[in-house]
């Protein structure tokens, strides 16, 4: 999987903004291709024993669109998305290029007061 990988970077990069205090709430923004149960399930197994450990995790989900020449016009499911940049339309099955874009976002890391 990688969403745990993505996942892992962003622990990272907050722990980095941290710099060694604990941190209160972690806030990212994700597409909804990218599980959110997953998504905090990394996130916690990650975090265990570090300064990120008792941080709320904010997620604001974001849909990745397709509009496909078939007729269909919504958001897609994790299964939907094959790689970067390409799709299946759910509707068709049709391979169809999507708009690149961040899966995952690092928006704040607020430090514990």
């Amino acid at each position: 999987m990688h969403e745990v990988g993505m996942v892992a970077e962003l622990v990272d990069v907050a722990v980095a903004r941290a710099a060694g205090r604990p941190v209160a709430v972690v806030r990212v923004r994700h597409a909804t291709t990218f599980p959110e149960d997953v998504l905090r399930q990394a996130f916690d197994m990650l975090a265990a024993g570090g300064p990120l450990a008792a941080a709320q995790l904010l997620a604001e989900p974001f849909e990745v669109r397709l509009t496909c020449p078939c007729g269909f016009d919504g958001a897609l499911a994790h299964d939907d998305v094959v790689g970067p940049g390409t799709a299946v339309c759910p509707s068709c099955s049709a391979l169809r290029t999507i708009a690149r874009q961040a899966e995952l976002e690092l928006l704040e890391v607020r430090l514990a007061s």
